[in-house]
């Protein structure tokens, strides 16, 4: 038996069992009215032209569906889009029955008198997702690492299917997440979309940088980093009161210097501040992965060993805010400068020079003695790197601006430019 004399058989076997009475029974060749329903049909078919249906009913293959006053049936492999599962078809269903879609006739039979259609065909307006704004969407399948969630609810499915993924870490508990089912309502912000194109759904801001992975910007950057020292084993590490992060010392990062660099972490104390280099990002802990690879600093470390440098207070429980920077006085002055200009807002002065080629090229002074490195933003306009180049090019000679400090990467400071509307 093909595809067609199944649905055939389905639909015929689906009118005896729910449409058996007198007032929902398909009518028949013999009624007078349906000549001229079937009529208008077949003129459908012939000028090529797209009919609008209606959902009735949901069955185990398709739905019931209403189409130029008669009954008919449209498969799910047949449906304005496709779900991967049956189970997400039951999961809308109660969200779009009533809907009108639009189709063409895929098989019209009239003794006895069968409509099948197909709903394949361009009919959904374009959409344009607005990043940090709710949504809500129907949970349609639910896995062991989150939800997949279809959007295209919130657009009273004009748009047609929308399915984006909200990660089971967005839950503050395990309970929270296992009281959802498949057929909830629920509100989520849209954060992007994913190397897939798939929308990345959220309702835990503080986790976007993260399952976005804007974190991965700071790899390659230095940072100053605070210890918390619980006992002579256990260290662990923030960055601006907001990053946890861990520093393994293992013979591929320092080679022959990794005796050298556990010695120097034995004698680090609660409430120092190191500068590492963020060599990798732990997704899956939500770690910071440090290299700590400043040499005048680690030695000045390890110069405790014989100074007999007490250490201070340890905490009862890991604190990570409001830290103060014990070693500030034996660090490198010029680092602590630049340390001290973090998140700070600056004057920077452009300073336009001419290669041996003609070309024009911009460097930023910082307080008169630090380079840096510049970043423009908007807070409601997405600035281009073609829009980026041209503001830069039409910066002065000897012109300030004024930037606040994001960074340091590789002994340049990061600024931010944020231009208002």
């Amino acid at each position: 038996m093909n595809l067609l004399d199944w649905f055939k058989l389905k639909l015929n076997f689906n009118w005896k069992l729910h449409f058996s009475n007198k007032k929902n029974y398909q009518p028949t060749l013999q009624d007078d009215y349906l000549p001229k329903l079937v009529d208008g049909i077949e003129r459908q078919i012939e000028n090529g032209g797209n009919l609008p249906f209606i959902i009735a009913d949901i069955r185990e293959r398709g739905f019931i569906i209403k189409i130029g006053g008669l009954y008919g049936f449209v498969s799910y492999l047949h449906m304005p889009w496709k779900y991967r599962n049956i189970d997400s078809w039951h999961a809308v269903f109660p969200t779009f029955k009533g809907k009108i879609f639009f189709c063409k006739i895929f098989h019209l039979e009239k003794n006895p008198l069968s409509i099948i259609v197909n709903g394949e065909i361009p009919q959904f307006k374009k959409y344009d997702l607005i990043e940090n704004e709710n949504y809500k969407g129907i949970i349609i399948q639910k896995t062991s690492i989150g939800l997949f969630i279809d959007i295209g609810y919130n657009f009273n499915w004009e748009c047609g299917s929308i399915v984006g993924m909200l990660h089971k870490d967005n839950f503050d508990t395990d309970e929270a997440f296992n009281q959802t089912k498949t057929g909830d309502i629920i509100e989520t912000t849209f954060w992007g979309y994913n190397e897939n194109k798939q929308p990345l759904l959220g309702i835990n801001s503080q986790l976007k940088e993260w399952l976005t992975r804007e974190i991965d910007k700071f790899i390659g950057e230095i940072f100053a980093v605070k210890v918390v020292k619980i006992n002579d084993n256990v260290i662990n590490y923030c960055i601006a009161d907001k990053y946890n992060a861990t520093l393994p010392i293992t013979r591929t990062i320092y080679g022959a210097q990794r005796t050298h660099i556990k010695n120097a972490v034995k004698q680090l104390c609660n409430g120092d501040i190191i500068n590492c280099e963020v060599i990798h990002i732990n997704h899956h802990n939500k770690e910071l992965v440090l290299k700590w690879e400043f040499q005048h600093e680690i030695e000045v470390i390890i110069s405790r060993k014989q100074q007999n440098i007490p250490q201070q207070p340890r905490p009862k429980k890991i604190e990570i805010i409001n830290r103060t920077n014990s070693i500030e006085n034996i660090v490198d002055s010029n680092i602590i400068d630049k340390l001290k200009l973090l998140d700070k807002t600056v004057k920077v002065e452009v300073v336009k020079k001419e290669d041996d080629y003609g070309r024009i090229t911009n460097t930023y002074i910082v307080e008169g003695k630090f380079y840096g490195k510049l970043f423009i933003s908007n807070n409601t306009y997405r600035i281009s790197d073609k829009e980026k180049k041209m503001i830069e090019q039409n910066l002065q000679d000897g012109e300030f601006i004024e930037c606040t400090v994001t960074g340091i990467d590789k002994n340049t400071l990061k600024l931010l430019w944020a231009l208002k509307d």
